[in-house]
């Protein structure tokens, strides 16, 4: 085998590694665009959901947002990770034994998480604020 034999050889197994290498991180790349376009979607379903809760005095009569929290319920529970999960069960549960303080502490847990995690997956900086949700009227 001559050295031209074996530089093309070398050229080819390069060019089909490249390939392989191409075709994988591409995969990986659309595999993580759509994790996020899900994730996003899950906690901006929940948003929509607070924004109501913080117009209305007892949005939990309103069948259309009952509605929204369930369709963000079931988006948590499809793509959200296990903190965002618990918190937004534990914030169900206070809302379904009508526990005005437990749902306030649980719901400032849930808007912390979701705000947290949107801006992770948005790579911004973290921030502490966060207002008062529910207010007694």
């Amino acid at each position: 085998m001559e050295t031209k034999d074996i530089l093309t050889l070398l050229a080819i197994w390069a060019a089909i590694t490249g390939w392989f290498i191409n075709s994988w991180l591409n995969r990986r790349n659309e595999i993580s665009k759509r994790r996020f376009e899900y994730r996003m979607t899950a906690l901006d379903s929940f948003l929509k959901c607070w924004f109501v809760m913080e117009k209305q005095s007892d949005p939990f009569k309103d069948a259309k947002f009952i509605e929204m929290v369930e369709d963000s319920r079931s988006k948590f529970h499809l793509f959200g990770e296990l903190d965002e999960i618990e918190a937004f069960e534990n914030f169900i549960s206070a809302v379904e034994k009508a526990d005005l303080e437990q749902a306030n502490t649980t719901l400032r847990k849930l808007v912390s998480i979701v705000r947290q995690k949107v801006r992770k997956e948005l790579n911004l900086k973290k921030i502490n604020y966060l207002k008062e949700p529910f207010k007694t009227r």
